[in-house]
């Protein structure tokens, strides 16, 4: 069964809440030094969604990359099999002035 992402998020903000509240009771930390601890960590967390951003996009751009690859060769090889239609030559009017 699928969960609902809304589900989840719940349940994993209710995890780093008590994980937070162990954590600050073992270091006996007060809350404005976890502030601060938080914000490093989710700095961090910003910094690794950007570079799972930018991998996703560099995938996708060698998928589409190699795709056009892919159709460039096709091409080439649809216009080398393909004989060559002449063009009829058009006669250039003698007297271009009448």
């Amino acid at each position: 069964m699928n969960t609902p992402i809304a589900v989840r998020i719940e349940c994993a903000k209710g995890e780093i809440l008590n994980a937070m509240e162990t954590i600050q009771k073992r270091h006996a930390l007060p809350p404005c030094i976890m502030d601060g601890v938080l914000s490093s960590v989710l700095a961090e967390v910003r910094s690794e969604a950007k570079i799972e951003l930018i991998n996703s996009t560099n995938a996708m751009m060698a998928s589409k990359d190699e795709e056009l690859e892919k159709a460039k060769k096709a091409a080439k090889r649809v216009l080398k099999t393909e004989p060559d239609k002449e063009q009829p030559e058009q006669d250039a009017p003698e007297n271009p002035e009448k």
